[in-house]
């Protein structure tokens, strides 16, 4: 058995028989097995994976139940399992493209200093303001130095979308932390740096991801992720919180105390900084919005919305981050 595929899912039952499917088109044999792990879902995602791997499979394939509902107890439960020497990961909700495990193994194979290879992510998007959120997303005014999000050409990184793992990595490093509700991945990867593996990006191995399709979501799920930061340091891995992770907090909460500060001192020279900044700061934004509008010829005239859902991901990520070291002090 030389790979093992781990999904792990929750009320996804609107992708799930689209990512098993990619997942069958990277193989031209059988000798392969698939992982199903599902979260306990309300609705009809086990009943639709399962149905359809007992009538079609012809790989060998599990189904186990994630009483926990958090991926890192998921994950866990598939790899304990795993027979294969090589165990990937994808998400419920994604698909990927011709060819991606198969170039991935070739990399590990032939590079023993790497323990994960991973590919671009492709965001997907339906509607209008899934759209404009698409393109939030992959800007680097939007996401920073994401590289799997923003395209970057083949090189070593300091984590990966969808990783093959060497198998043996789990025995060396241990599982993925189930005291985390999120970034589970970034505190394991943390540990795989520490023993000096590395990871590597290639740039022709790509999946698709659907984004979310209205504002209200995004911005939950900016301050989710912001939320859960912290908790990476109350588990002993503050090295995982990378500046990109630690700016929209920096910057909104350093705009803050100086208004307060100016604001309650009569300190006019403070007041009028701030204001200068944050029009800087939206100044870097707007340009970074033009060139990658007419880098990727998207100049439609709805994305100039960006100018200000970008801000806004930012301010909602910044305050998760916010109430997140509360929760982590109180």
């Amino acid at each position: 058995m030389e790979v093992t595929v781990l999904i792990v899912s929750r009320n996804e039952e609107k992708h799930i028989l689209n990512c098993i499917n990619s997942i069958e088109k990277q193989f031209s044999h059988n000798d392969w097995e698939l992982i199903f792990i599902d979260g306990i879902s309300q609705d009809k995602t086990k009943i639709i994976a399962k149905n359809y791997l007992e009538k079609e499979a012809k790989y060998k394939f599990k189904i186990f139940d994630n009483e926990k509902k958090i991926l890192s107890a998921g994950w866990n439960i598939g790899i304990k399992n795993a027979k294969g020497k090589y165990i990937i990961r994808p998400d419920a909700h994604a698909t990927l493209e011709k060819n991606y495990i198969n170039k991935a193994l070739e990399i590990l194979k032939n590079n023993l200093e790497i323990a994960v290879v991973g590919g671009i992510l492709i965001t997907k998007a339906k509607g209008f303001w899934g759209d404009i959120i698409k393109n939030a997303l992959i800007t680097k005014v939007g996401v920073g130095n994401s590289s799997f999000r923003t395209g970057a050409k083949s090189s070593y990184q300091d984590t990966a979308v969808y990783g093959l793992y060497k198998k043996e990595i789990f025995d060396k490093v241990g599982f993925f932390n189930e005291n985390l509700k999120r970034h589970q991945d970034t505190e394991f990867h943390q540990r795989i740096k520490e023993k000096k593996f590395k990871f590597w990006l290639q740039n022709d191995i790509k999946a698709n991801y659907f984004c979310r399709n209205s504002i209200y979501k995004l911005l939950k799920q900016m301050f989710q992720i912001g939320r859960y930061l912290p908790d990476l340091i109350k588990v002993g891995q503050p090295k995982s919180i990378k500046i990109r992770h630690f700016a929209p907090f920096g910057f909104y909460f350093f705009l803050f105390i100086n208004l307060i500060i100016g604001k309650i001192f009569e300190i006019n020279f403070l007041l009028k900084f701030s204001f200068f900044v944050f029009i800087f700061y939206i100044s870097v934004i707007f340009i970074g919005i033009l060139q990658f509008l007419i880098k990727e010829n998207k100049f439609k005239i709805q994305n100039l919305l960006l100018i200000f859902i970008i801000p806004l991901m930012h301010l909602f990520y910044g305050l998760g981050f916010f109430i997140g070291l509360i929760r982590l002090k109180f």
